[in-house]
């Protein structure tokens, strides 16, 4: 019975480094693509991912999948795998759907954000204005977080999961547009201040103005991203 109870321990822990690896290739393979280090100048493959990061075919296959089922890479015949992109068009509906689906998630969601979550953003987001009014060199990365961090907080408090559950996807979905946006323009400054002041009318529970003054901000926020795009 103990020998049996070992053998299943062992089985366990092979499980638990088979998944470890499989989310180290993910979040590797991902930030590559994000980054524009991973692109179609390259050759891929399971194998190819394999070698460059030293790992077995199992664990780069796992990742493949995930990053399939997001949009990120692409299995095509006589060709291998490349980075799916998507187009202007297809940026355009996500940001249209995007619109849509967060204004819903508020009309819950505003009174029952945590105020103390609220106070946290807000000190966060006045540090960074802060950091800029200094001219301090701010990292596209923590821009990418902090915006992220921003509109999961108006959204993740909604009472509708169905609308939570598609905003999560179109995240996913729109990351490395966003993420290049923001490396390549200089707008990080004007997108704190109208966070903040998004954040002054969620505290004050005005779902109008909040939704009005979210609507605009997505909107300039996806002209942004086209004209990143579009370099």
């Amino acid at each position: 019975m103990k020998r049996k109870k070992e053998v299943f321990t062992l089985f366990e822990k092979i499980e638990i480094k088979r998944k470890t690896l499989a989310s180290i290739a993910y979040d590797t393979i991902k930030a590559g693509i994000v980054s524009g280090e991973i692109n179609n100048s390259l050759s891929l493959s399971e194998n190819t991912l394999a070698k460059i990061l030293n790992m077995s075919r199992t664990p780069i296959r796992e990742a493949i999948k995930r990053l399939e089922a997001e949009s990120y890479l692409k299995s095509v015949d006589g060709v291998g795998l490349i980075v799916q992109e998507l187009s202007l068009k297809d940026l355009a509906e996500i940001y249209e759907v995007r619109i849509a689906l967060e204004k819903v998630a508020l009309e819950s969601a505003i009174f029952k954000i945590d105020s103390q979550s609220l106070f946290n953003l807000e000190c966060e987001l006045e540090n960074l204005l802060t950091s800029y009014n200094l001219n301090n060199q701010i990292d596209d990365e923590y821009l990418y977080e902090l915006d992220s961090k921003f509109h999961n907080t108006l959204y993740l408090a909604s009472e509708n999961t169905c609308v939570k559950e598609i905003l999560k996807t179109l995240e996913i979905k729109i990351h490395r547009y966003q993420y290049k946006a923001y490396k390549v323009s200089n707008t990080g400054k004007e997108a704190t201040i109208q966070h903040l002041n998004i954040l002054k009318e969620v505290k004050s529970k005005n779902l109008e103005n909040v939704k009005k003054l979210l609507e605009e901000h997505i909107k300039w926020s996806f002209e942004i991203l086209k004209d990143a795009m579009l370099k």
